[in-house]
C-alpha cells in the first residue's frame, strides 16, 4: 500500500506520545543554533513518499520518493530548494555525505531537478546508477529558502542493497542565513556550558526543567516571536507553569546567567 508521511509536528507528537517536545537547538553567545530534528524513523519502501517540512514552518520543503518501480527520488519542492550533488540539466544524484563533511555554499554543485520535471535520483533503475545504496548513516546536503534567505541543512537516512527500502533518521539545518554547517551537525558548540545537560519536558500546560544551573533565566515566546512568560529558575528542578497560555506551539528559551549560553527547545502545550 502506498503512504505518504508529512513530518507535520502535531503528527510527531502522536507518534513519541504526550512527554516528547520536539526540535532542541542549543544557541552559542551570538543567539546562532544548529535546529535538529531527531524524529522518530520512518521506513518506506515501494511507492512510498516522506515529506520534508524542514522548518517546521508548516511548508514541505523536499520529498523522498520511491516511484513504484525500481527508482528512489529526492525532490525539491520550490524553486529555491536544492541538494547538493551532480548531474546535468535534467537529473542529478545527490551526494552520500559522511559525517562532518561540510554543507555551504561553496560545497560543490547544487542542483534543483526535480521541481520542474526533472530528477534528482537517489537511486535509478535498481541501483544501477545513483549514490544511494547499501547506505548507513549518509547524508543529504540540503540548501532552502526562509522568507527570502537561504539556508543549509542536512537529512539522513539508510538505504538498503536493493535501493527500495529507505529509513529517513532526521534532519537539521542552521537558524542563520548563509551560515554553514556540518553533515550529522546537530548543535553549535557552548563549550562546557552546563544547559547542555538541561532536560526539557512539556505535559499538558506544565514545563519541567531538569539539571538547572543555578541562576538560569527562562521566557516563553509563541509562534509569532511575541514573549509570553519569563522569569528566572530556583533549584536544579523547575516547572513553568503555563495554565493561562492558549494550546499551541512555543519556544522555551533557557539562558545560563554566567556564560550567557542559550538553549532553545520547541513545544506543544
Amino acid at each position: 500500500m502506498k503512504k505518504t508521511t508529512s513530518l507535520k509536528l502535531s503528527k510527531q507528537l502522536t507518534k513519541y506520545g504526550a512527554l516528547t517536545a520536539v526540535i532542541v537547538g542549543a544557541a552559542d553567545v551570538n543567539g546562532q543554533s544548529i535546529v535538529y530534528d531527531d524524529i522518530a524513523d520512518f521506513t518506506g519502501g515501494v511507492g512510498d513518499t516522506f515529506l520534508i517540512d524542514i522548518d517546521s514552518n508548516g511548508t514541505d520543503d523536499f520529498q523522498i520518493r520511491h516511484n513504484g518501480s525500481s527508482n528512489l527520488y529526492l525532490d525539491p519542492l520550490t524553486a529555491s530548494n536544492d541538494a547538493l550533488g551532480s548531474g546535468g540539466a535534467s537529473f542529478a544524484y545527490p551526494f552520500d555525505l559522511t559525517s562532518g563533511t561540510a554543507i555551504s555554499s561553496g560545497a560543490g554543485s547544487w542542483f534543483n531537478n526535480g521541481f520542474s520535471g526533472g530528477f534528482q535520483s537517489l537511486n535509478y533503475g535498481s541501483c544501477s546508477f545513483g549514490n544511494w545504496c547499501s547506505v548507513s548513516d549518509g547524508y543529504i546536503g540540503l540548501r532552502f529558502n526562509i522568507s527570502g534567505s537561504i539556508h543549509y541543512g542536512w537529512v539522513q537516512l539508510d538505504v538498503d542493497q536493493n535501493g527500495d527500502v529507505w529509513t529517513v533518521k532526521g534532519f537539521a539545518y542552521h537558524d542563520t542565513a548563509g551560515m554553514p554547517l556540518n553533515a550529522g551537525q546537530e548543535t553549535l558548540s557552548i563549550g562546557t556550558s552546563v544547559l547542555e545537560d538541561i532536560k526539557i519536558v512539556a505535559l499538558n500546560k506544565s514545563i519541567g526543567l531538569y539539571n538547572l544551573p543555578e541562576a538560569t533565566n527562562y521566557r516563553l515566546v509563541n509562534m509569532t516571536g511575541k514573549q509570553v512568560l519569563d522569569g528566572t529558575t530556583t533549584g536544579s528542578s523547575f516547572v513553568v507553569e503555563a495554565n493561562a497560555m492558549a494550546n499551541g506551539i512555543y519556544i522555551i528559551e533557557l539562558t545560563d546567567a554566567n556564560s550567557k549560553a542559550v538553549i532553545r527547545k520547541k513545544l506543544v502545550l
